[in-house]
């Protein structure tokens, strides 16, 4: 397998010819500004997904307003947050409804398909700043020779780690494959540790330890896996498949994981881990400020990528394009929103060094740099493996909540890893009809 980020849209070309819709065209919507002079009052929209809770200013929610305002005095910015889980279905019915948001973050891939299928958001591709971002990582917002989003950046899932309990058990090297692990777990529960917490309350939890075990598992053999569930020559219940679900229901069985992990949120598997009441949980460096925030314990921090490969075998981990920022096709304020965009990523501006500052994407604008050491760590160790992206990049949306959901039944013993492999390839078929 070669070392390389994998393209999430050879299914997409398989699959979907997508004309695009001519509401979705930024020139046309920029028009109907025309009868707005420069100084009115506009208040823009602005949706993201719940920023972690840390004690400096957040940048949607404090710096976007506070900068916007001082830049265009006659532009406002009412930023709404909500959860993951909640997001996803209140942006889609915002928009049903006729009452998208202006601005709003979203994720790539056959993600974001159903939204510019819809002629929901506007085609970015005359944004004239957007040379300046990594085509690869641009690329994945990219449908019929368009793209529809500003991109982020790029993140990683990975496995945070409390060095000093690895110390107190008698770990001395990260692990390099499933057994060494499972050894790893067993050390730590034997010294007295739960090994790892998750927040399997909110069900897209589950696919941080997921997709981190999927990424070797199936994708070092077959990095085309995801192209070819379009063409039938592979299955979500083909073997590599049910060994990935089966290997993460092992953590359960074995008493690895935090007692009630169905009873945790998010948050609270992270202040868990925070607090010294595990040793691991499985995240994303998207986590990173609230990771690194004091608990109740204090310990040394670090990160490693979960490897489900056998011994001598590859270990693939998942860097993947993270959010894009995309604009509603609809939006009579598109003069409004072209101003903020330009201010927001032309380098130098307050705005963008506050951006670039304080995001939790790796950035992918040219020139800008990561300075947080675990990052720079973290990939510095990797950058000879092979990567994939998060897995549901590559599917139609709902296959993901699927595997989710239904999972959260194994942890109950209700179900086995067959049965969540069939679930997932019963909504891809029903998706993909």
């Amino acid at each position: 397998m070669k070392k390389k980020l994998l393209s999430i849209f050879t299914a997409v070309v398989l699959t979907v010819s997508m004309a695009a819709c001519g509401k979705g065209s930024g020139a046309d919507n920029v028009d109907k500004d025309k009868s707005k002079s420069v100084g009115e009052e506009v208040t823009l929209s602005v949706m993201v997904t719940t920023r972690p809770t840390t004690d400096a200013k957040d940048f949607y929610l404090d710096w976007l307003p506070e900068l916007v305002k001082e830049k265009y005095p006659n532009i406002n910015i009412e930023v709404e947050q909500l959860p993951t889980d909640q997001y996803k279905q209140t942006v889609r019915l915002k928009f049903a409804s006729g009452q998208g948001p202006d601005i709003f973050t979203w994720w790539p891939g056959l993600q974001a398909q159903d939204l510019v299928e819809a002629g929901y958001v506007r085609d970015m591709s005359d944004f004239s700043l957007l040379e300046k971002f990594n085509s690869d990582i641009a690329s994945s917002y990219e449908f019929d020779g368009k793209t529809y989003a500003i991109p982020l950046g790029s993140s990683f899932l990975t496995t945070w780690y409390n060095k000093d309990m690895f110390e107190d058990a008698g770990i001395t090297e990260l692990p390099e494959n499933w057994d060494e692990f499972l050894d790893c777990c067993e050390k730590l529960k034997s010294a007295g540790y739960t090994p790892i917490a998750t927040g399997d309350k909110q069900s897209f939890v589950i696919q941080f330890g997921m997709y981190q075990i999927g990424a070797s598992q199936i994708y070092a053999d077959n990095p085309e896996f995801d192209d070819q569930l379009f063409t039938g020559e592979t299955k979500f219940t083909d073997e590599c498949w049910e060994e990935t679900v089966s290997k993460f229901e092992e953590l359960y069985e074995n008493g690895y994981v935090i007692e009630n992990s169905l009873g945790l949120s998010q948050e609270q598997s992270r202040q868990a881990y925070l607090d010294g009441k595990a040793a691991m949980t499985f995240d994303g460096s998207f986590g990173y400020d609230a990771l690194n925030k004091d608990g109740a314990a204090s310990f040394e921090k670090g990160m490693f990528a979960l490897p489900s490969n056998e011994p001598g075998e590859e270990l693939v981990y998942n860097l993947t394009p993270s959010n894009g920022l995309f604009v509603s096709a609809d939006s009579e304020k598109q003069e409004a929103i072209n101003q903020v965009l330009e201010y927001w990523f032309t380098e130098g501006t307050p705005l963008f060094e506050k951006w670039t500052t304080t995001t939790s994407d790796i950035s992918c604008y040219e020139g800008v740099t990561d300075s947080r050491e675990l990052i720079k760590e973290y990939l510095e160790r990797y950058k000879d493996n092979a990567s994939i992206y998060n897995l549901n990049n590559a599917w139609p949306e709902g296959v993901s909540d699927t595997m989710c959901t239904k999972f959260q039944e194994v942890i109950t013993g209700n179900a086995d890893a067959k049965d969540v492999c069939q679930a997932m390839q019963n909504k891809f078929e029903e998706l993909n009809k």
